[in-house]
């Protein structure tokens, strides 16, 4: 019986390359693909890297309550389609999200039965070099900083944290908690 799953952290952390290799170590985790009302860039296929929709059916999915979440970011809207998560559940999946702390707060209400995970940075410091050193140009730095000790203090709302010093460590864990939940008597 699948439960989704919910992954959050700070710019940095790495939680993008754990769930790469989560999908590929464990056939019943799918990620779910999220709306978008954005262009795609090169190289995107709608279905496969996001579900692009236009202004109009976006905003009629939030008025129909069809979204679990959702924000406008900057001129564009970014949100979870219920049906991407209830369809993998129905399959017997497990829907991994990866989602900022205010999202993995609705979507801990809408579905009980997920798995909240928090990974973060060793220190503060070592976040601010690892930001540094993937810094493309475009990034503020101190403002995805402020912003990761914000989202440092929610990690009381999650069922468990992983500190990402050493990848293969924390992809251990995650793999160690998704298990022990799939084992849970009440999910059998």
């Amino acid at each position: 019986m699948g439960f989704p799953i919910i992954i959050s952290a700070p710019s940095g952390c790495g939680k993008t390359s754990i769930v790469a290799e989560l999908l590929k170590q464990n056939k019943d985790i799918k990620r779910v693909i999220t709306a978008t009302t954005r262009a795609p860039r090169k190289g995107e296929k709608d279905g496969r890297d996001y579900i692009f929709w236009s202004l109009k059916k976006f905003q009629n999915a939030i008025k129909q309550n069809k979204m679990v979440e959702w924000a406008k970011v900057h001129v564009n809207y970014y949100g979870v389609p219920k049906s991407s998560v209830d369809t993998l559940l129905k399959k017997g999946f497990c829907p991994i999200l990866v989602i900022d702390v205010q999202g993995a707060k609705t979507i801990k209400k809408l579905y009980r039965q997920s798995v909240s995970i928090f990974i973060a940075p060793p220190s503060l410091k070592e976040l601010k070099k690892r930001i540094l050193n993937r810094n493309d140009g475009t990034q503020d730095i101190e403002v995805r900083l402020k912003t990761a000790e914000k989202e440092l203090k929610q990690i009381k709302h999650y069922d468990y944290l992983v500190i990402n010093d050493k990848f293969e460590i924390a992809l251990k864990q995650c793999n160690a908690i998704i298990t022990a939940e799939k084992l849970k008597v009440n999910r059998r």
